[in-house]
């Protein structure tokens, strides 16, 4: 029996730290300016195993949760490194898929001034769901083209066993819009996006954070984990509406913060605690992760988050019920960004 089982592609990233680039607003947004054609020094490179579900399952089971992982792999130097990186962890390998038609996949991750854009190659998968023995919960993320061919044997074994699910859709779910994600939508305890993210399934029109996750949840969630960045994040469930300031420290790179704040969140209600405590959980380990490059150097053990949340009593969520409540996230919120 298994706490969670993660699913998803696993890639090989590849960091580039550069300097030579500008950034500029172009209709609100950030956008990244570089002269076309020549060459650009890079300041330094960084090799590591990534994805979302393997960033998941290496930050699980360093959490404590028995943790297993279907993803598919080739036999090729990426594959392998990607299974000893799981084995080191106390990860189970038993429902990785090796597949020599295609190659591991790969990411080139551009780094500037702390905050990095993403170039995803995902090579074709034929996906087939193993046949996975009980879990308390399932974590599904990032997949790539035909990820839909594995959501009816998915849905029949959540409900078969009344497993939990946790949902953070990836590049193609994300695009493919909520309609190709209903089976999924409809089963989720858990949905994580962050707030552009959000705004791509229940439109772009406003930004408040309160208004994305009531869209969200007629999508079919029970809750959701909604993050913003540098200004925090929202925890919105039966339990009520809490927002939290990101965690308090300086921020090398941020690639895999997304994913260890859903990690941390997820595990923290395996673990028996509160949507509320959750969203402590999440921020801390984030935070620990955009001070290392790559997505899993920085990922904490369970008494690694737990003696940093001992020593930060005055870390907690604001209930967003009133007025002056809302007004002092909307405050924290534009100093994190400042």
């Amino acid at each position: 029996m298994f706490d969670i089982i993660s699913i998803g592609d696993s890639t090989i990233d590849t960091f580039l730290f550069i300097h030579d680039v500008t950034i500029e607003k172009v209709k609100g947004e950030p956008k990244a300016v570089l002269n076309w054609g020549d060459k650009l020094p890079v300041d330094k490179m960084f090799r590591s195993v990534a994805g979302n579900a393997t960033n998941n399952a290496v930050g699980s089971a360093r959490l404590g949760l028995r943790t297993g992982f279907y993803t598919v792999l080739a036999h090729d130097a990426g594959g392998r490194e990607i299974i000893h990186k799981m084995e080191k962890e106390g990860v189970s390998t038993r429902y990785i898929v090796k597949n020599d038609n295609h190659g591991t996949n790969a990411s080139t991750v551009l780094v500037f001034d702390g905050e990095r854009t993403i170039f995803v190659y995902h090579e074709h998968r034929k996906y087939r769901l193993p046949s996975f023995v009980h879990s308390h919960w399932v974590y599904l993320t990032s997949m790539g083209d035909g990820f839909e061919v594995i959501y009816k044997d998915l849905a029949k074994y959540l409900d078969r066993y009344k497993v939990k699910l946790g949902f953070n859709p990836g590049t193609f779910q994300l695009r493919a819009g909520p309609k190709a994600n209903g089976l999924m939508l409809k089963r989720t305890d858990v949905l994580s996006l962050n707030v552009e993210e959000a705004q791509s399934w229940v439109g772009e029109d406003t930004r408040d954070p309160g208004e994305l996750c009531k869209r969200l949840v007629k999508l079919g969630p029970k809750a959701v984990a909604l993050t913003d960045g540098r200004a925090g994040a929202y925890s919105y469930s039966s339990e009520g509406f809490y927002y939290i300031p990101s965690f308090p420290g300086p921020c090398l790179e941020a690639t895999g913060a997304g994913d260890a704040f859903t990690t941390a969140y997820i595990a923290a209600l395996i673990l028996g605690k509160s949507h509320s405590e959750a969203l402590r959980w999440g921020p801390v380990n984030a935070g620990s992760v955009v001070q290392h490059v790559g997505p899993q150097a920085g990922l904490l053990k369970r008494k690694e988050l737990e003696g940093e949340l001992a020593k930060l009593k005055k870390f907690l969520p604001i209930r967003l019920d009133s007025d002056k409540s809302r007004h002092l996230a909307e405050k924290l919120a534009r100093k994190q960004t400042n």
